[in-house]
């Protein structure tokens, strides 16, 4: 990654340079160089892997207390897709992402809950029961269900900065999620 901003530093003002000044032979090769940063530069974004989205430290549950306290045992282990997101957005960063979907006839208490910083948005990912694997930087937060409709609030600390067009994507999908 460093190298390929050192060479857009030192290759790009010498090709415009040549394109301007050179012959054909020079202005051709000008064009090669360009685009072939242009090429590792999409390369190099395309495989770069975004850190998780640093949560607020709120009281995680693990899979084992929720299990012992009977909340877990009742409910039926799924993926539910969120339907909404509401972001909340205060002094031009996020600070909280709640999400919602339909609730099932036997909701769980608790939901997991992972979320990672995207170009355009926030990702995430939910699930609802116990778990084998938990990924990096999943959360297990209360989920409160209201007139057939289960919810989860995720506080994010460090508020993340995002202006218009920022918004949450489902991670399995890769669709963007409904705002109210």
């Amino acid at each position: 990654m460093l190298v390929l901003g050192v060479s857009w530093l030192i290759l790009a003002p010498l090709c415009l340079w040549l394109l301007l000044r050179g012959n054909g032979a020079t202005r051709l090769g000008s064009v090669v160089a360009l685009a072939g940063l242009e090429a590792a530069t999409i390369w190099v974004n395309g495989t770069a892997r975004v850190a998780p989205v640093p949560v607020a430290r709120t009281p995680v549950v693990s899979a084992p207390a929720v299990a012992a306290a009977g909340s877990t045992t009742s409910c039926t282990s799924r993926l539910p897709a969120p339907e909404r997101a509401l972001l909340d957005r205060r002094q031009g960063a996020l600070r909280a992402v709640t999400l919602f979907w339909t609730a099932a006839a036997r909701e769980c208490d608790h939901a997991t809950v992972v979320l990672r910083r995207e170009r355009r948005g926030v990702k995430v990912w939910l699930h609802e029961g116990p778990m084998r694997h938990r990924p990096a930087g999943a959360r297990t937060l209360p989920v409160s269900v209201a007139g057939g409709t289960a919810s989860v609030q995720v506080p994010v600390a460090p508020p993340l900065p995002g202006k218009g067009g920022f918004g949450a994507i489902d991670g399995r999908t890769g669709r963007p999620i409904a705002s109210p």
